[in-house]
Parts: structure tokens; C-alpha cells; sequence
């Protein structure tokens, strides 16, 4: 591979934008249209041209892209790509923070994660006060407030009126505990996830001298997904836009992470926030047939917004995507485990050419239920990261104690672990622990406390001798605490207890413990990421937020009812609707040969609305879906059955029997 292969791989909307002089370009590229490939070409084509490959940043949202990308330009080039970085905004900006911390007025300070946070807002919240009827937000709930403020750079009732409106008159309350927390943090050196960005993007926005250093080492910034931008990482570009080249690709058909404060206009208005910018658009799509395409542009055609992309099938034709009907999700789920199954035992398809679409972990429940009781074998994407499923921030409190025996965070949670340990003696403890600089005397203390076993203390002192070996730490750490923590989840221990060797294959790769530990926390890796990269044979079932970037020859997109698409919770506002619109298209355009949509026959009625603005408000986006874009069959429930489960539940029976007139 060379560069020259690479551009002439390339179609001619492609190479455009890839060999482009432009300072500014915007690549609006739709679903399956070679969006990486572009900007693995650009990547390759500036350091042909002679821009230094040290001298360019790509940003993206996962480590996993941001590998392949480097890879993938290394494997065209070769030591000519050595210098090139990608990663994601956290860790750009970390490395910022770390390279040159007085700019930032930082000395030392420690990474705190979102279960941190919450414990912080835990502590200073306090308990609920069960008499009390005006309750606060939970911890929870106020950290997902906090985060949401921050990424949209929004005022806190401004926050407060989107995420909590029922906890409006209690503003006064929650900005006091958000001031505890800033404090807090400050008194320990605490940067949580927004800080390591809004540190940087406020500095930027203050200091020229800062932007004319980052503009000296990153004269081009190649940036991926940019429509899951969201504002703080808008404010992180917008003062390196005069001195850098900005290359930024994405879909704004693809834009549904608006509930994490992702901000769609980011790149439907880039033109006007970048004047001098060309808009550049890939079209020709190179995964699906035509026809699954002419159901994704429809449902684009639908909306108020103008997307202004029409995707055409590089394939050519194929088959026409079917809806299945059925009287209940669990007829619903049957029926597709056994489709599976007959187009595996009879037409000799392999399981992994399938993959099964769901809203949510939640909304996946009765597909696992039917997969199981059909034997047919799937692996679950979606939902929790491998480093935030709380066997492994238990693992991960000893690992962070080691490396640092100031985190009093991380020793809360390493000393509840242990049988009759509670809040209020962990909390005394680690503050005395606090104290002790020594692994020496804070193992002395350990002891006299009583309730961590000696062999963990031991393993402990152990661990803090061979920091730099990572591998070694985690296996140690592992055990230490295994017994106790196959006591406290002993329910779906076996589970949980093969996570530990994924961890151990992630810290092979790391010289040093707190790089190791502030690498995963910043971005944590999701068990699915690992796991994917086997060659099982295996159905996916998938959440769509989960599912970008992944495509498969047969996708069954599960329960398109009304109610779902937009969700019920969307259901007249503008903006939401419209989010929901483009979770359906993302889900739609994963399909390369077939796509199956499958819905429940609900007699629910939906009607338009129009907002103040005179948009049309969608309740149901395949209200008008004709039989020229998919043919659709209705499953009825076999009769006996119907009676028989009637007769069992002591339900009225139906007696309108007969013969099938169908």
C-alpha cells in the first residue's frame, strides 16, 4: 500500500476532499460513505506534501478509532507516518495539561471519574431525610446535571429547566452543593472528565500565547464524528481556527448524542461559525443496496430539517427491506431468534452475518430471553464499559491507592469492600490514611483497623515495589480482593470474574500504573471493544447508540412501533423528535443486504403537531411508509394458543372463533 494506491482508491468526491488547499474544509459524509478512508487519505497526502506527521492532530471519540486511523496511514507510508497522533479530545487535552501544566496554573492533580463524582455529590448532599417531601436530586441525577451544564456551557437554571425541570424551585439548594463540589475539588486536586476540557478550552480562549504554541505543534486537526460534537469541545477549536487548518468530518444525519450535550448545530451551521470553510459531500454509499438506502433518504425526506444529502448504492439494487408485524414483543422476539436459526441451519449463514438493533439494554431483555431458549448464540453490545462495572472500580480503588495514596476517593471504596466496614468508618480511616506518606505506616494502620485481611495488606506493600509493572500490579490486586468480591457478588460472580483477565490484557500494554489508570479512566474501554475484535461466531445484538460504525450483511431493527420512533418522552418537541428521526436512520443504514424491521401491533393513535416556530412535530415517522419502499407481513397469533394461555391467566376468553377467513 502506498500513497498513491490510497488516493486512487478513492472516488472523485472523495479525492476532492482528501488533496484539498483549503485552510477550512467540512466533509459531510453520510452513512457508509468511506468517511474514514477520507481522512486516512488527507492524514497521508498532508505528510506526503511535507507537513511534518508530528506537526498533525486527529481528534476523535473512541481510542479504537483513533488507533485504526494512525495504523491504517502508518501501513500507506511507514516511517514517513511515525509522529502521527490521534486520540480522543480527553486525552489531547491531557496531554497538554501534563506537557506543560503551568500554563494551566496546575501543579499536581489526580483524575476523578464519574463514580467518584458521584460519591463527592453523595458526601456532600448527605442522606435523605425520608420526612422531608423537597427532596434533592440524587447523586446521580446531579452529576448528569453538572456534566450537562458544563458540556452545553449553560447557566444552571438553564440546565435545571432541561434535564430537572421538577427540581426548578430548588435551584438555590442544588447551586450551593455545586459550589461544595467545585471546592472540594480545588482543596484536592480533583479534575474531573469536563474540567480536563474546560481547563484547556478557557486557557485557549484567554491566553494567545497558548494558541500560538498549540498551533505550533498541531498545524493541521483532523477531526472525526464532528457531529457528536458538543460546545466545550467547539470552544476548544474556535480559538486555533486562525492559526490551524481544521478538517472536520461527519454526518448531521448522524447526530444522536444530544441527551450527553451534543450540539448538532456544531456542523449543520459550521459554515456560518467557519466562514471561509468549503463544504465538501460524500454520497456514494458503499455498504447497503439501493433499496435500504431509498427507505434511509425517505425517512431524511420527511423531516423540516434539510440534510440535503441523497446516499446512492455504490451495489447497485438487491432486495427490498420487509416489516413484520406481530401481536406482542414477545411473539416479536421469538420470531426473529428463529428466523436466525432457519437461515443458519437451512441456508447455511454463519451467525455473525446477523445483527439485532435495539433502543436499550432494557429494550434488548426479551431478544436474550428468546435467544437463550432457542440455543442461539449472541453476544450483547451496549450499555456498560468494561472499566465502569463495579467489580472492576473495586480492582481499579486498590490499583488507584497504590499509585497514589492521597485518592481519598479511591480508598473509600477499597475499604468498603470489606465485611463490616460502612461509610462513616471507611470515611474516618481514610482520612487518618491521608496523614501517612509511607505504604509502611499506612499498612500499620490497615492492620490496626482490622477488617482488610493481612494478605491483602501484604499484596498491597508488594504492588507499591513494582509499580512499572503493570501486568504483574493487576494480578496481584486481583488477588487480593477476588475472594471478597466473589462473597459480595456471589449472584453472577462466574460472570463477572472473566472480566479480570480483559484488564490484564489491557495493562500488558502499559510501562506505568497511573498512566495505565489515567488512560481508562478518561476513556473507558467497553467490554464489546475487546470482545470484538474475536472471531466468534455469534448474532450481535446491539443498542444503536452502541451500533455507529458497524454494519452486517442481515440487520433486524427490533419493535419500530409508534410510541418508540419517536419515543413516547420525545413526543412534541421539535428538536427531540428530530434526534429520534436520526436514531432510526443510523439504525436503518447499518444493513448491507437485508433489512427487517419488525413492530408490534399497537392500537396507538399518533397525530402531528406543529410547534411555535410553524415546524411539523412527528409522532410516527412510518405513518406514511408505502409498499414501493417495503413490503410488510402480519403474524397472527395461532388461535389454540391464544385460548389455551387465556384459560391458564383466568383472562376473559375470546370466543370470536371460527374459521380463518384470511
Amino acid at each position: 500500500m502506498s500513497l498513491a494506491s490510497l488516493i486512487d482508491e478513492l472516488n472523485p468526491q472523495q479525492r476532492q476532499a482528501a488533496i484539498t488547499e483549503t485552510q477550512h474544509s467540512l466533509v459531510l459524509a453520510g452513512a457508509g460513505c468511506g468517511k474514514t478512508k477520507t481522512i486516512v487519505a488527507r492524514a497521508a497526502y498532508l505528510i506526503d506534501q511535507g507537513v511534518p506527521a508530528n506537526k498533525i492532530q486527529i481528534l476523535t471519540f473512541t481510542r479504537r478509532a483513533a488507533s485504526e486511523i494512525v495504523a491504517r496511514v502508518e501501513l500507506a507510508l511507514g516511517d514517513q507516518a511515525k509522529g502521527l497522533r490521534a486520540s480522543t479530545f480527553h486525552t489531547f487535552c491531557m496531554y497538554l495539561l501534563r506537557r506543560i501544566p503551568n500554563a494551566f496554573g496546575l501543579e499536581q492533580f489526580s483524575i476523578i471519574d464519574r463514580d467518584d463524582q458521584m460519591m463527592l455529590f453523595r458526601l456532600i448532599r448527605g442522606k435523605d431525610d425520608k420526612k422531608n417531601p423537597n427532596q434533592l436530586p440524587k447523586p446521580k441525577e446531579l452529576c448528569d446535571l453538572y456534566s450537562f451544564a458544563r458540556n452545553t456551557r449553560q447557566k444552571l437554571s438553564l440546565a435545571l429547566e432541561k434535564q430537572l425541570p421538577e427540581f426548578l424551585d430548588m435551584k438555590d439548594e442544588i447551586a450551593e452543593i455545586m459550589k461544595e463540589y467545585e471546592k472540594r475539588k480545588r482543596n484536592r486536586s480533583f479534575l474531573d472528565y469536563d474540567d480536563i476540557l474546560a481547563v484547556v478550552a478557557s486557557a485557549l480562549a484567554q491566553s494567545e500565547g497558548l494558541v500560538d504554541y498549540v498551533a505550533s505543534i498541531c498545524q493541521h486537526m483532523l477531526v472525526d464524528e464532528m457531529q457528536d460534537t458538543n460546545p466545550l469541545q467547539w470552544a476548544l477549536l474556535e480559538p486555533l481556527k486562525d492559526k490551524v487548518h481544521l478538517f472536520c468530518v461527519g454526518d448531521d444525519a448522524q447526530s444522536i448524542y444530544g441527551f450527553r450535550g451534543a450540539d448538532f448545530e456544531n456542523i449543520h451551521h459550521f459554515k456560518e461559525r467557519v466562514p471561509n470553510a468549503q463544504i465538501f459531500k460524500l454520497e456514494k454509499n458503499y455498504r447497503s443496496t439501493q433499496e435500504i438506502l431509498d427507505l434511509s433518504n425517505w425517512l431524511l425526506d420527511q423531516s423540516p430539517i434539510k440534510y440535503d444529502k441523497r446516499l446512492e448504492a455504490y451495489r447497485g439494487d438487491g432486495m427490498k427491506p420487509k416489516m413484520h408485524i406481530f401481536p406482542n414483543e414477545f411473539d416479536e422476539a421469538k420470531w426473529i431468534a428463529v428466523d436466525i436459526k432457519e437461515r443458519h441451519y437451512l441456508e447455511g449463514a454463519k451467525w455473525k452475518d446477523h445483527m439485532v438493533l435495539v433502543r436499550s439494554s432494557f429494550a434488548a431483555r426479551h431478544i436474550e430471553a428468546a435467544c437463550i431458549a432457542g440455543n442461539v448464540p449472541y453476544r450483547f453490545i451496549g450499555g456498560m464499559k468494561l472499566l465502569e462495572t463495579a467489580h472492576v472500580k473495586d480492582l481499579l480503588s486498590l490499583l488507584r491507592v497504590v499509585a497514589n495514596p492521597l485518592d481519598d476517593i479511591a480508598w473509600m471504596r477499597f475499604l468498603t469492600l470489606w465485611n463490616g466496614v460502612g461509610d462513616v468508618g471507611a470515611s474516618k480511616l481514610s482520612h487518618q490514611l491521608l496523614l501517612e506518606p509511607e505504604m509502611d505506616a499506612i499498612g500499620q494502620k490497615l492492620e490496626k483497623f482490622g477488617k482488610v485481611p493481612d494478605q491483602a495488606i501484604l499484596m498491597m506493600k508488594q504492588m507499591m515495589v513494582i509499580r512499572h509493572e503493570v501486568k504483574e500490579c493487576v494480578s496481584l490486586a486481583i488477588q487480593a480482593i477476588e475472594e471478597q468480591l466473589a462473597e459480595n457478588y456471589k449472584k453472577d460472580w462466574h460472570r463477572r470474574q472473566g472480566d479480570f483477565e480483559l484488564v490484564k490484557q489491557l495493562a500488558s500494554k502499559h510501562g506505568q500504573l497511573a498512566e495505565f489508570l489515567e488512560e481508562y479512566v478518561l476513556d473507558p474501554v467497553s467490554i464489546s471493544e475487546i470482545e470484538r475484535q474475536s472471531e466468534d461466531d455469534v448474532v450481535t445484538l446491539i443498542t444503536i447508540h452502541s451500533a455507529k460504525g458497524t454494519e452486517q450483511k442481515v440487520c433486524y431493527v427490533a419493535n419500530v412501533s409508534a410510541g418508540q420512533y419517536p419515543h413516547a418522552r420525545a413526543q412534541g418537541n421539535f428538536d427531540d423528535v428530530e434526534e429520534e428521526r436520526r436514531v432510526l436512520y443510523v439504525a436503518l443504514t447499518r444493513a448491507q443486504n437485508e433489512l427487517i424491521l419488525t413492530k408490534q401491533n399497537l392500537n396507538m393513535w399518533a397525530r402531528d403537531t406543529v410547534d411555535e416556530q410553524g415546524r411539523t412535530v412527528q409522532s410516527y415517522f412510518l405513518n406514511d411508509l408505502t409498499r414501493n419502499l417495503c413490503t410488510s407481513e402480519t403474524h397472527y397469533r395461532p388461535r389454540e394458543q391464544t385460548v389455551k394461555s387465556a384459560l391458564i391467566e383466568r383472562k376473559s376468553i375470546n370466543l370470536d372463533f371460527g374459521i380463518d377467513l384470511d
